[in-house]
């Protein structure tokens, strides 16, 4: 692990965990180094889907769905959940760090950009979201969905700046964000 003291402390000391994921193995290894994190650190971790996002419907049932459908549903979601919600790759995931002992959630975000992302780390009390390496010099693709490492960072120091942003390398190596502690 590839971190100064200061932000080892705080990578050591993170008890609730955010992890920028995929449901395909895109972004394992960014999901193997939470599960890992979240380990040793006996934290929770919540896998935070970024295929779920889409400008034409609401990954959750929203107020037009059946009378307290919506209501049926925790958040974080649990791997039973997420199979309701028709999201078994995610579900997958979420089981497999169960069963090695890690208290591992989901969450299906309405909105792209690791900004909303942040939004959604704070709100729940996080100590560190964990980015793929890649979103540090993302393509076109990311940066107009706005899934970018800078994003994070400048919505983490605006609004928590006890929020810390670990990047994860394909290589599983992490590294923390520039311009964070």
């Amino acid at each position: 692990m590839t971190t100064d003291q200061q932000g080892g402390d705080a990578v050591a000391a993170a008890r609730l965990l955010v992890a920028f994921v995929s449901e395909d193995a895109d972004l394992d290894h960014v999901r193997d180094a939470a599960v890992d994190l979240a380990r040793r650190n006996r934290a929770r971790v919540i896998l935070y889907d970024r295929d779920a996002a889409s400008a034409f419907s609401d990954p959750l049932p929203n107020q037009w769905a059946s009378q307290a459908e919506g209501a049926q549903f925790g958040d974080p979601l649990s791997d039973q959940e997420l199979v309701k919600l028709g999201r078994e790759p995610l579900a997958r995931k979420v089981a497999a760090a169960r069963e090695d002992g890690v208290d591992a959630w989901g969450w299906l975000p309405g909105e792209h950009g690791t900004d909303a992302m942040v939004d959604y780390a704070r709100d729940r009390g996080a100590d560190l979201l964990l980015l793929p390496a890649e979103l540090d010099e993302p393509g076109l693709g990311e940066r107009l969905k706005g899934e970018t490492v800078a994003k994070a960072v400048e919505e983490a120091a605006e609004t928590d700046p006890g929020l810390a942003v670990l990047l994860v390398a394909a290589d599983g190596s992490t590294e923390l964000a520039k311009g964070r502690l």
